[in-house]
């Protein structure tokens, strides 16, 4: 289990692969993920729901917007919103490697 939840949504137990990103549009990818938190030196990024997230460094301190009240990078975004539409509530990245957290089912499925 992560330090974030002790629900198994938060639970980053799956390492990602291409197929994640099989209905993905560009750029989002692996590779890409991957080049955003080695930019940003982050950890993780949890969704919390209804458009809540929480970022963390690798050090585990919070990554926020530079600015109150401003969005952040228009890259971490990207993630964001990959995240709301796979229904990913956690992505992880320590010692090179991406892991995710299950996929939640569709409520209509």
């Amino acid at each position: 289990m992560s330090e974030i939840g002790n629900e198994p949504a938060f639970e980053t137990s799956i390492e990602m692969t291409d197929e994640d990103f099989e209905f993905a549009t560009p750029p989002m990818s692996k590779e890409f993920i991957t080049h955003i938190f080695e930019n940003y030196d982050l950890r993780h990024i949890v969704l919390f729901g209804e458009d809540m997230f929480y970022v963390s460094q690798q050090d585990m301190e919070p990554f926020h917007p530079l600015y109150v009240n401003s969005p952040y990078p228009d890259d971490i975004e990207l993630i964001f919103d990959f995240m709301t539409i796979e229904r990913i509530h956690k992505i992880e990245y320590i010692e090179g490697v991406l892991k995710r957290s299950p996929i939640e089912k569709h409520p209509d499925i």
